[in-house]
């Protein structure tokens, strides 16, 4: 299988240099906001809109009419230009929209594709027009160097090496079966095995945070020092992300290591923490509490976690299915009854049926694992990607016969969510059979 692969690192650079790549980002965003105005004129004057290749024609005149153009290399420019038509494709194929001009401060990226030289041993990379750059990594990159992407995150540069390699997809390491229950208490309830809950340093993050918004708003607005009470709210934000993303990544690839079969739920994450204020017409109920929710879901990574087991699983072997979510925590898992009665408390699962006693997120996570088992073996239609309930095993079929209807503060429907979309991960689209 041929896979592509990110590996970020930290950049050891001086000011002096680091300065210089800021320049070249400055460059970059130049050129990305002067084609977009060049491309909305053309059409706004009723001629098609400009391709890549009009664009580049272009580029030769710009860089004589501003000298500082030249600063950074040209195929960085260029591929501001291809990152500016692929956006203007993505508008009829995602929900997005139209591209839009960048702001200072906001994707400050500069890709370079070619002519980038990685030495593991030394653990350097060297670029053009910028030399030879020692980085932070823990790891060496493997595989074959394909292109070099940096990136400001607050005061440190990110060298993110994007390498292409061969890898043989052995058996599955571990023969378990488990299915996992995404929850808003809970992040991830297994089937069999102890709750996988966030680390507890991230509420003291969490807490620390608070009180630098707190700050924040104290501040006067266009002062000093109110920049730099957000510039320490936004390396709080990028704590907190990086201690969730580093305990997915331990959970997940535990996970994918001792289980051939994973079975999930497919949720609409993006749907599920949509705003309920509504409008002024249909007024939203409930909105704080909604908003809360939301928050407790966004915390835990749902997405992220996701989008960690679909290429883990495909690199080890494993076998990852997504099951409609409909039903999974009313329904008993020793007898097969479905009701709300079932489940009378948030913590608690007592089937009025068969009389059973649960924990109500085992519960469900032991249900997600009997729908996966029959979706493998051919009795339950697998749920589309990024859609749940239209397809359901057999004792939920009967209820989505007619789907729940949209209600007036939800809206339209929403396209399809892209769950978990990680710059520096691989995803399962960069799987190449």
């Amino acid at each position: 299988m041929l896979i592509r692969q990110g590996f970020p690192c930290a950049a050891r650079l001086k000011a002096q240099r680091q300065a210089l790549v800021r320049r070249w980002v400055g460059c970059r965003r130049f050129e990305f906001n002067e084609a977009l105005a060049f491309g909305r004129s053309e059409m706004a004057a009723g001629r098609k809109r400009p391709g890549y290749a009009l664009l580049c024609k272009r580029l030769p005149e710009l860089r004589k009419a501003h000298p500082w153009l030249a600063q950074p290399p040209a195929q960085a420019l260029q591929q501001a230009l291809k990152d500016l038509c692929a956006a203007w494709d993505r508008k009829f194929t995602s929900k997005f929209g139209a591209p839009r001009f960048k702001k200072k401060g906001q994707g400050d990226t500069i890709g370079l594709p070619q002519d980038c030289v990685y030495d593991a041993a030394g653990g350097a990379v060297r670029l053009p027009k910028l030399g030879d750059v020692r980085l932070r990594h823990s790891r060496p990159a493997l595989g074959k160097l394909k292109n070099v992407t940096l990136r400001f995150e607050g005061k440190r540069l990110i060298v993110s090496l994007q390498t292409e390699r061969q890898i043989n997809v052995p058996a599955p390491a571990g023969a378990g079966e488990v299915g996992l229950d995404f929850g808003a208490l809970t992040t991830i309830t297994p089937s069999a095995g102890v709750p996988i809950q966030l680390p507890a340093r991230i509420g003291r993050y969490e807490r620390r945070m608070k009180r630098l918004q707190q700050s924040v708003c104290r501040k006067n607005k266009g002062s000093g020092n109110r920049s730099r009470a957000k510039a320490r709210v936004t390396k709080c934000h990028r704590r907190i992300a990086a201690i969730r993303r580093d305990f997915l990544h331990q959970q997940t690839t535990k996970l994918v290591w001792s289980n051939a079969l994973i079975g999930i739920e497919d949720l609409r994450v993006k749907n599920m923490t949509a705003c309920a204020a509504g409008t002024m017409q249909a007024p939203g109920k409930n909105v704080r509490q909604k908003a809360g929710l939301n928050r407790a879901i966004l915390r835990n990574g749902w997405s992220m976690a996701r989008s960690m087991l679909e290429y883990k699983v495909a690199w080890r072997g494993s076998v990852r299915v997504a099951v409609p979510p409909a039903y999974t925590s009313q329904q008993c898992s020793c007898c097969g009854h479905i009701g709300a009665e079932n489940r009378k408390t948030q913590a608690s699962f007592e089937c009025v049926k068969c009389g059973q006693t649960e924990n109500a997120d085992r519960n469900a996570a032991r249900n997600i694992l009997l729908r996966a088992k029959e979706t493998l073996a051919g009795r339950c239609q697998p749920s589309t990607a990024g859609y749940a309930g239209t397809h359901a095993c057999e004792g939920a079929q009967r209820k989505l016969q007619h789907p729940r209807p949209r209600s007036a503060v939800q809206g339209s429907a929403v396209g399809l969510p892209l769950a978990g979309t990680i710059t520096e991960l691989c995803l399962s689209a960069n799987l190449h059979p």
